[in-house]
């Protein structure tokens, strides 16, 4: 019984502290990707499209980072991050402001200027704060999470009472 209700304080404490992370990476991720308004047209770009490969299976994430560096308008100091999502890619480029550049299939990139506030959230979602070891900090709340499940399992599953069965003599 003892450690039951030690189980359920332990649960209960960690629990909050993780789910305070993961809100964090909820809400950053949000913002990130679905909410238009602090984003503007980004009009400046010197080049607005990039050369697609005859065969689709090598439009990939270093080749698309290959041809951005090639137009000279970026460098790899700049990018921080390319991803794929369906058939186009995003691609984030440190500037004052952001440029979040998103390429299409056909190669066009349309260009999204971002406020300085979300190069804060871009930096938590991401892990890039300043001062901190974030990978230190991703291996703790994943070990929580882990003890989180497991002490889970033990203060939720129902107990099982073997209870015995009476037997009558007759």
């Amino acid at each position: 019984m003892l450690i039951k209700k030690w189980n359920r304080t332990i649960h209960r404490y960690i629990g909050l502290i993780v789910s305070l992370f993961l809100i964090m990476w909820a809400i950053t991720g949000f913002l990130l990707l679905n909410v238009p308004w602090y984003q503007k047209e980004a009009t400046d770009l010197k080049t607005t499209t990039i050369t697609v490969p005859s065969q689709p299976d090598q439009f990939t994430i270093s080749y698309v980072g290959t041809k951005l560096i090639e137009t000279g308008e970026y460098s790899w100091n700049e990018i921080r991050s390319i991803t794929k999502t369906g058939d186009s890619f995003k691609v984030y480029v440190k500037r004052d402001p952001i440029l979040r550049l998103t390429i299409t299939a056909d190669g066009n990139i349309e260009a999204l200027k971002q406020d300085p506030i979300l190069d804060f959230f871009y930096g938590l979602h991401v892990g890039e704060w300043k001062d901190l070891n974030y990978v230190t900090v991703l291996e703790v709340i994943s070990v929580l999470t882990i003890f989180l499940v497991l002490s889970g399992l033990i203060y939720f599953l129902p107990r099982r009472k073997f209870k015995k069965k009476e037997t009558s003599l007759k």
